[in-house]
């Protein structure tokens, strides 16, 4: 099949002026054939027609026997035409000042037409000058005849310059019209070709241009207004249907990452739980078989290994139910004030010796007197494991320093240990659940990589930011206590 050629685009100014520009030139066209037709034919009538008049008015005037040279003569003067007046016997009354017999030559008659009164109206024309007349006569009341002479060319020479005239104004009021109709038509399409404009950039989901309002009350000041409400309407919607398909990615997204977390969570609990049963398994049936063989030393040391690796299920099982216990929610935190620089003096005191056997050197540089507002055991295991992870990844120097700066309304804390920098594509993963950094530490230190994850809950908890950044020489983690 054959596509059909697209039609030719004429703007709606173009389609107005050329419609209302022909519909004008329509109506010059008949006034300007009227003119040329019926104007000559007008100017006989009403010459006709005032010979007839002036007939009646001699006539009236001759019943009144007063002499008549003076009032004919002046009608003719009125008139601009010739009256010859004939008695009952024919003789001549009154002649006129035109004589059509005067230059000689023929007189054709032609067009004459009688009425029933005894009237007749003809047009005499003289072969040699070549003129016609308009000739008139009715009889008179008092039994004589009257004769009325009227120059045809003039009449038509009138006609002529009264039709050029007619014509000049009319073919200039047609331009003139055109010109106003071009501008006038540019003034009243050009809201509407904005609005076809601003539509069209609608629909490509541009609400940026509104349409002026100018101030006119009519339809299209009206189509205006409710084009620029659709555009606000269509635009808050779109944004408002943006805003819901971007967290409805953003949903979908979390929903991923937690089937993802929930995924690795059950792998890696899995896998923290598999390791220590096979020990405990393996040391058990060990054990059995010293016992049987009288190797009690030995079956005593197997059973060391299977307490310590129960006491590290246990411990891994706490853990989870601690985390478990603050991501819930459910839990309330107690809200008393105390010292932040003894927090962290005491938890130092601790673990003195565990630094001192590590050759670690800690300083605690929180300014003294600062007193913050929060759950001192919640807070006190954020300390823990952040002091904590410090001590198992500090190298180098080994130094780790625990820092406090004050905010509008809080006190931020900063754990720094020198040491190995977290990657960029680690530094949200380590606040996951089982998340290891270090992949080569052994999990005979007894972590398990939930430390950062209770962290995050427990500042959750607090509604306090948290976070991790290094430094040229290390480390940094940092979180917020609230102001007392």
């Amino acid at each position: 099949m054959k596509n059909k050629k697209s039609k030719k685009y004429i703007s709606i100014r173009t389609k107005l002026f050329l419609e209302v520009g022909a519909v004008i030139l329509v109506a010059v066209t008949v006034i300007l054939s009227l003119n040329n037709f019926i104007l000559p034919a007008f100017y006989n009538y009403n010459e006709r027609r005032n010979m007839k008049n002036v007939c009646g008015d001699i006539d009236a005037y001759l019943s009144t026997g007063a002499d008549i040279g003076q009032y004919v003569s002046q009608q003719e003067k009125n008139n601009s035409f010739s009256i010859d007046i004939y008695g009952e016997d024919s003789a001549p009354v009154y002649i006129g000042t035109v004589d059509i017999f005067a230059s000689g030559g023929k007189v054709t008659v032609s067009h004459r037409k009688e009425y029933d009164d005894g009237s007749f109206y003809e047009i005499q024309t003289n072969t040699s000058s070549d003129k016609q007349y308009i000739v008139y006569g009715a009889p008179l009341s008092s039994g004589g005849e009257i004769e009325m002479f009227s120059s045809k060319d003039y009449i038509d020479n009138t006609a002529r310059t009264v039709v050029f005239i007619a014509n000049t104004i009319s073919v200039s009021a047609l331009l003139l019209a055109l010109v106003f109709i071009y501008f006038y038509t540019g003034r009243f399409t050009k809201p509407l070709i904005a609005m076809s404009k601003i539509t069209g950039k609608m629909a490509e989901m541009d609400f940026t241009e509104k349409c002026e309002l100018n101030g006119r009350n009519d339809e299209i000041s009206v189509l205006s207004s409710s084009i620029n409400h659709l555009s606000d309407s269509l635009n808050s919607t779109l944004e408002d249907l943006n805003k819901k398909n971007e967290k409805l990615k953003d949903d979908i997204e979390k929903e991923k990452n937690l089937e993802k977390i929930r995924k690795d969570f059950i792998s890696n609990v899995s896998h923290e739980l598999k390791t220590p049963i096979s020990i405990i398994r393996g040391y058990s049936e060990g054990a059995v078989m010293l016992l049987d063989s009288g190797d009690e030393k030995s079956a005593k040391s197997y059973c060391d290994v299977i307490v310590n690796e129960t006491e590290k299920m246990n411990a891994l099982v706490l853990e989870l139910l601690e985390l478990s216990k603050y991501e819930s929610g459910n839990i309330e935190i107690n809200r008393e004030k105390f010292d932040i620089y003894n927090m962290i003096n005491d938890y130092a005191l601790g673990v003195e010796m565990k630094m001192k056997e590590n050759s670690i050197t800690f300083k605690n540089e929180v300014e003294k007197g600062i007193e913050g507002i929060g759950d001192t055991i919640k807070l006190e295991m954020i300390v823990n494991n952040y002091i904590s992870n410090a001590v198992s990844h500090t190298s180098g120097q080994k130094l780790i320093t625990v820092s406090s700066k004050e905010l509008p309304d809080c006190y931020r804390i900063s754990v720094f240990n020198t040491g190995k920098n977290i990657s960029d594509d680690e530094k949200d993963k380590i606040w996951i659940s089982f998340y290891r950094a270090d992949k080569s530490r052994s999990r005979s230190e007894g972590r398990f990589g939930l430390g950062l994850s209770i962290v995050s809950a427990i500042q959750k908890l607090h509604n306090r930011d948290y976070g991790v950044y290094n430094t040229p020489d290390g480390v940094c983690f940092w979180f917020d206590i609230e102001k007392a």
